[in-house]
């Protein structure tokens, strides 16, 4: 099929064309560009992309393991369906991975990184989308990093790489009132308060409840999808 305006050239983008490939295809498939179960070209998407079939190839298999993208031939791909199983295995490893490396981190910053967390809240609520989303992702990832190691850094950015695709469609940065934006902050802000408190099972209580909503309001979404 064509892509015409589903995905930007990166041609002339001065940066790894693997990395540059796997940003823009996660892009659009985070956007709803590329649709749930979209199939489309390797071939088709190296001429939209300027690029040469070597470095797509590579970006499909680092989406495929994070869950957006189900190579299907040697010359095909499409976009990974949405689905409530899907999800519910995405949150049910958050829950068990992100919520103990959280409490364990509680009241254990110094003051660069406390600074750090106040930055990316802020930017989190940024009006520019990128730049909002963006700090929404660094803000949820220093939750857990005085605790986490490389691996458990490895796990959970497949699974918040995974999550984002069902965040977006309710989360939408783009979509925003001012009241919404504030309430997201606000619930943030108290994530951040409780990360500075040495009280590892108030963070955890305070991340699930956290978690748990944001999965309550996607899988009602997701559902009515489903149904349709």
């Amino acid at each position: 099929m064509a892509l015409d305006g589903q995905v930007r050239s990166v041609a002339s983008a001065n940066s790894s064309a693997v990395d540059l490939v796997t940003s823009e295809i996660r892009r659009a498939v985070l956007t709803g560009a590329l649709p749930a179960g979209e199939q489309f070209s390797i071939r088709d998407l190296a001429a939209q992309l300027g690029v040469s079939h070597i470095p797509i190839r590579e970006a499909l298999r680092r989406l495929e393991s994070q869950g957006l993208i189900v190579l299907r031939q040697a010359r095909s791909a499409s976009v990974a369906p949405l689905s409530t199983s899907d999800l519910e295995a995405i949150y049910r490893l958050r829950y068990q991975i992100e919520l103990p490396l959280a409490g364990a981190s509680a009241g254990r910053r110094d003051s660069s990184e406390i600074s750090r967390l106040d930055e990316l809240l802020e930017a989190s609520r940024d009006l520019d989308p990128e730049v909002a989303w963006q700090g929404h992702y660094d803000f949820h990832e220093a939750l857990v990093h005085p605790a986490a190691n490389a691996w458990d850094d490895r796990v959970l950015h497949t699974l918040w790489m995974a999550a984002e695709r069902y965040t977006h469609l309710v989360f939408d940065p783009t979509q925003i009132t001012e009241d919404e934006r504030q309430r997201r902050y606000d619930k943030h802000r108290q994530l951040r308060d409780a990360a500075l408190q040495s009280d590892p099972e108030a963070m955890m209580a305070a991340l699930r409840e956290h978690l748990s909503g944001n999965e309550d309001r996607i899988r009602d979404h997701i559902r009515a999808i489903e149904a349709h």
